[in-house]
């Protein structure tokens, strides 16, 4: 048995019809009316079964349940059965009209294995947003979950998963939802996801949803309940909705956030996603919109500070946090600083647009990227989510390629002088997927549409290099201490830019050439004395702090005043194409190693070691099952292991102690 409640404000009466009784109008199933709320209690149900329902609203208004976690659709089903995306789908029933809700006796609870995970912290944080329509060929949870490997070797710690609550359509990016507890089934099941998020636990991953609050869209049983037609807009007795939107950037229909009946909802949205999915956060989409204040005409006044809107996403977070107060609380805000740093210093964080500036560094521009840090914007906490690229924006790759006339190596390598001083920049930053391979496909030539994976650029080894950076930043960021928000002292503006972290420990420098022209300039190391290389371990002496240096156009440096481990796992090749089972059972051992190095493997092969640059330092050609090769003579620092055999290449990570 179950008890079903509808929250129907200026109805008079609501009937339940769905399987349990052949979809009749039947009187035994007239929903008792208390106030504003329907409610009745059905009993009878079989153990182990789905059952479809809807309910019709004064005889005129069919809709599923606003609080159902499964829909069955006319409208998008279709594809889903006949690709087998969601197995043993239940069909749509003949008498059902539209979108029907789901009660699954069936059900048993997901065994959650995650009771020890903790949240990064704030800003240590490294986002890797992700569309799940467009990371894999297969468009899937499961197929996010085979990629773990990957994102983990990369080193970010957290997932931001673009919209996969119930959406319109099946090909969507997710910003038109429908239903906000129900889990979108062309990506999977709901345990699917729970699993992507249990697994992703395991491996220290937080995993953050986008959450859309602005707006929902016509199909959704909030606008149905009071609308002009069957998919809006919505009427002016429709209390979650306003007849008009209050702002210009509005699409779908505009939730009216003052009013009591949107509070409940959203609260009962966040409750429901932390409860039953254990996720780790929520980034707002387009929170500019949460206000009733009326700029329609005035974008200008609209990025105004509102304290009306302020007061909205504070009681948000508020709710949020009486749940756990680590959760993550992302505003894509965008608005006037005044208002940022007051929702900043409250404790959210907010996307901080950084695209078209990296986009004219990455050109050779000595474009000023200060803005990046919280402290140029006089906030209190690192609460910018600083990022690169987003969903949003061109990238930075197609737009460097269309207009340079530079080589490609020469392009990669501008993506890590960007990189370099992106990450190592303190506060949370955040990764649009296959940024980290300087993915380069166009966005608005069809902005909506199925852009390719192009997982086969990690074969590239300009483009692998680039992954190799990205790594050694973000674990520099995540696994030590060093990037300390009280000892980072920079220089954001001008052709040769640097960043310095003093204090009383390891101290470490970066400074590189944003410019189109070879430049000699001060990288402000903050002590004379011995400095060592991050990537490579080479050792240079310093005798004079101010001492100019040259560097090439596009070329950079990080500097330590000790040895540390640089984190390069390199090869996600391994986590991509099964490379390995290829070659028999190859290993490199031992690793870390300091005088000889042996590969294992069967058949003739040939074994090339490389510096990080991709230069060739000793080569091989082995016929023998175990290859001992003498590095003695190589300095510290780590390497690439190349296998070149019939088989294919395989790359293996080396450290030379």
């Amino acid at each position: 048995s179950l008890t079903l409640v509808l929250t129907a404000p200026n109805k008079s009466n609501v009937y339940v019809l769905g399987d349990f009784n052949d979809w009749s109008l039947n009187q035994a199933y007239l929903m008792k009316k208390d106030g504003e709320k329907f409610w009745i209690d059905i009993s009878g149900l079989t153990s182990g079964k789905e059952y479809l329902y809807q309910y019709l609203i004064d005889g005129k208004v069919t809709i599923a349940d606003p609080y159902t976690n499964k829909v069955i659709s006319s409208f998008d089903d279709g594809q889903i059965r006949e690709e087998n995306r969601y197995p043993n789908l239940i069909a749509f029933p003949e008498a059902g009209f539209q979108e029907v809700s789901v009660i699954n006796t069936a059900k048993t609870p997901y065994n959650w294995t995650d009771d020890t995970f903790q949240k990064p912290a704030k800003e240590k944080l490294v986002i890797y947003e992700l569309l799940v329509r467009d990371f894999t060929e297969d468009r899937s949870y499961r197929a996010v979950i085979d990629r773990l490997d990957y994102l983990d070797s990369l080193g970010i710690n957290a997932i931001e998963l673009m919209p996969v609550n119930e959406f319109e359509g099946n090909l969507s990016w997710g910003y038109n939802p429908s239903f906000k507890l129900a889990v979108d089934k062309f990506y999977g099941t709901e345990n699917d996801l729970k699993e992507l998020v249990d697994k992703a636990h395991s491996r220290g991953i937080a995993v953050i949803l986008d959450m859309v609050m602005n707006h929902h869209f016509g199909r959704s049983p909030l606008v149905k309940m009071d609308a002009s037609g069957d998919f809006g807009p919505p009427t002016s007795t429709n209390p979650w909705f306003n007849v008009t939107p209050k702002h210009d950037f509005n699409v779908g229909y505009d939730f009216n956030h003052e009013s009591q009946y949107t509070k409940e909802y959203l609260d009962e949205v966040v409750t429901y996603w932390t409860r039953e999915y254990h996720v780790d956060g929520y980034r707002f989409d387009l929170s500019k919109g949460f206000t009733q204040k009326n700029t329609l005409g005035n974008v200008g006044l609209w990025g105004q500070y509102d304290a009306s809107r302020v007061a909205i996403l504070e009681r948000m977070a508020d709710v949020i946090w009486e749940q756990d107060p680590e959760t993550y609380v992302i505003l894509e805000h965008l608005g006037d600083n005044s208002e940022e740093k007051v929702l900043a210093d409250y404790g959210m964080m907010l996307w901080g647009h950084m695209n078209s500036v990296y986009r004219s560094t990455a050109k050779g521009n000595a474009s000023d990227i200060g803005w990046l840090y919280h402290g140029e914007r006089s906030w209190s906490k690192p609460h910018v989510v600083g990022y690169m690229e987003s969903h949003d924006e061109e990238r930075v790759m197609w737009d460097l390629a269309r207009s340079s006339k530079n080589s490609f190596e020469d392009q990669m390598n501008r993506l890590k002088l960007n990189a370099a001083f992106f990450f190592l920049v303190p506060g949370p930053k955040m990764v649009w997927q296959f940024g980290e391979f300087g993915y380069d496909v166009e966005l608005n030539d069809d902005r909506l549409a199925i852009k390719p994976t192009k997982w086969e650029y990690l074969e590239d080894k300009e483009r692998l290099r680039l992954f190799a950076t990205y790594q050694s930043l973000i674990n520099l960021k995540t696994k030590t201490d060093l990037i300390d928000d009280a000892n980072f002292t920079w220089e954001p503006e001008g052709s040769i830019k640097w960043i310095n972290y003093g204090g009383s420990g390891t101290k470490f420098s970066v400074f590189g050439n944003f410019s189109k022209t070879e430049k000699t300039g001060n990288p402000h190391f903050v002590q004379a004395g011995d400095w060592y290389d991050y990537f490579t371990g080479e050792k240079i002496s310093i005798s004079d702090p101010n001492e100019e240096i040259e560097l090439r156009p596009g070329e950079f440096y990080i500097y330590t005043s000790e040895i540390i481990e640089n984190f390069i796992a390199i090869d996600p090749v391994d986590f991509l194409t099964p490379v390995v089972d290829n070659h028999s059972i190859v290993k490199v051992y031992p690793n870390p190693s300091s005088d000889f190095v042996t590969v294992s493997g069967e058949g003739e092969r040939e074994i090339s070691i490389l510096d990080l640059t991709g230069k060739t330092i000793l080569h091989v050609n082995s016929k023998l099952n175990n290859t001992v090769i003498d590095i003695s003579t190589l300095d510290s620092g780590v390497y690439m292991v190349k296998i070149h055999s019939e088989k294919g290449d395989l790359i293996r990570r080396l450290v030379k102690d």
